[in-house]
């Protein structure tokens, strides 16, 4: 927990300062390697990304739960900022995450612990619809990974070392199950391509080249939004090195 002790020792750094540094979310649908995938990609950004003292941290469902069982961030409440949003919401979402703490269900706690990581910044979140709850939030990139239903059920087969009858049980139940949560929570539809801003096939590419496509298009948004903490000089120099498809 690096990153969070190094961010919450921060002395008071304003929202618009925290705004500034960015953060990503990744929704995947099974067997398309997020994992390996997101940690990669936090190892990529430390090294392009200067500006981030206390480096990239990667965050899946497990860090997530023990962030909120073990109280790591402070218990505030982030409101959402309807008037803010960029995608899609619903009004089920709006009232979800307004709903008074008293009321609060896991999904809420969840949810407030994605904000806050997503404020802090530097940030790379996967899974529990993070790109609908921080849909508000102007620092915070989204992307999706899929792939076809064959090669995902082949690398979750070798993976697991299952059969393939297994491997295509688990895709497909993980892949409702997960769908069925963005819509009970959210009211929306996971593969909605307009909650994206990157949405890639990742069936015919190498992992070293899924994780440039998706830090390099993150750093270019984060200069293009304007003043940024994202230094372009380092980032230059890494792509000018190797070709970027």
């Amino acid at each position: 927990m690096t990153y969070l002790r190094g961010q919450l020792a921060e002395t008071g750094p304003s929202a618009e300062q925290q705004d500034r540094a960015p953060s990503l979310t990744i929704s995947r649908q099974c067997g398309s390697g997020t994992s390996r995938i997101g940690r990669a990609l936090v190892e990529y950004l430390d090294e392009v990304d200067e500006s981030a003292i206390h480096g990239w941290a990667f965050f899946d469902q497990s860090l997530i739960g023990k962030i909120i069982e073990e109280n790591l961030l402070p218990e505030t409440a982030d409101p959402y900022a309807l008037d803010q949003a960029k995608f899609p919401i619903s009004p089920l979402l709006q009232e979800t995450l307004d709903r008074p703490r008293s009321e609060w269900c896991l999904f809420n706690h969840c949810a407030s612990t994605i904000r806050s990581l997503s404020r802090m910044g530097n940030a790379v979140i996967a899974g529990r619809a993070a790109n609908f709850v921080t849909s508000d939030h102007p620092n915070t990139f989204h992307v999706r990974l899929v792939g076809s239903e064959a090669k995902r059920i082949a690398y979750t087969r070798n993976r697991f070392e299952m059969t393939n009858e297994e491997a295509e049980k688990l895709v497909r139940k993980t892949d409702q199950s997960r769908a069925r949560f963005v819509r009970r929570y959210t009211g929306m539809e996971v593969d909605d391509p307009s909650a994206y801003h990157l949405i890639l096939n990742t069936d015919n590419l190498r992992d070293e080249v899924i994780v440039r496509i998706i830090g390099d298009s993150l750093i270019e948004w984060a200069n293009e939004r304007g003043p940024s903490s994202v230094s372009r000089g380092h980032f230059s120099q890494a792509i000018s090195e190797e070709t970027v498809l």
